[in-house]
């Protein structure tokens, strides 16, 4: 799961309509939400396009460049054959915010669908995972074993930090594409030893571990 950058947002028009609430939102309605393609798009620019959980690749670069900004909005008139290209569903990485500040910027991320509708749902979180905060870093966090596919928890953290990421690596679905995932990084592997350029469009994470742990072999 990479760190994530959210310090800009791309629409101004959901920015002011945020700013202009106190500690109440009005109702989250999800996409019958005017704001809610703006913030999809923005937050999927931030995340480079991909699940900001399982670092799955959710839309093409296409949809997600500056230009498809102007200073107030998204303006790029998405087919519905683009629209069926842009994968994932905006999720409140902590639910128990949903219900009185449902449009918080700090609080969504684009995650795959499967995610967010059959694994985290309303469960609870805990922090140390949140992929946006300035002291996440993955590599502290998260070990990656190429041969099963799958993230565990970094040894060197402390017992309790250990089983805080096991809980989170559970609830954000991180393994729950790890036959797909490791299909994915023995085909680049394969490319990689052959001395083949390799471009890690998604699971960026794993295939970053998954070069470290080879170049500390040898």
């Amino acid at each position: 799961m990479q760190k994530i950058d959210k310090s800009r947002i791309l629409s101004n028009d959901y920015k002011k309509w945020l700013d202009s609430f106190g500690d109440e939102h009005p109702k989250y309605n999800s996409s019958s939400n005017k704001y809610y393609n703006d913030i999809k798009m923005s937050l999927l620019n931030c995340q480079n396009g991909l699940c900001a959980y399982t670092e799955e690749l959710l839309c093409e670069d296409k949809f997600i460049t500056d230009t498809n900004w102007d200073d107030d909005k998204y303006i790029r008139e998405l087919t519905k054959t683009e629209t069926n290209e842009i994968q994932g569903d905006l999720e409140h990485f902590d639910e128990s915010l949903k219900t009185n500040q449902g449009w918080l910027w700090d609080n969504f991320f684009v995650v795959n669908t499967y995610v967010n509708c059959r694994i985290k749902l309303s469960k609870s979180i805990r922090g140390i995972m949140k992929p946006d905060l300035d002291e996440y870093d993955p590599n502290k966090y998260l070990s990656f074993n190429y041969d099963t596919g799958m993230f565990s928890p970094n040894i060197d953290l402390e017992k309790t930090e250990q089983e805080d990421v096991e809980y989170m690596i559970g609830i954000l679905g991180l393994n729950c594409i790890h036959i797909k995932r490791k299909k994915q990084l023995k085909d680049w592997l394969d490319r990689y030893e052959l001395g083949l350029p390799v471009d890690d469009f998604q699971f960026v994470t794993a295939w970053n571990m998954t070069v470290k742990n080879l170049s500390s072999s040898k």
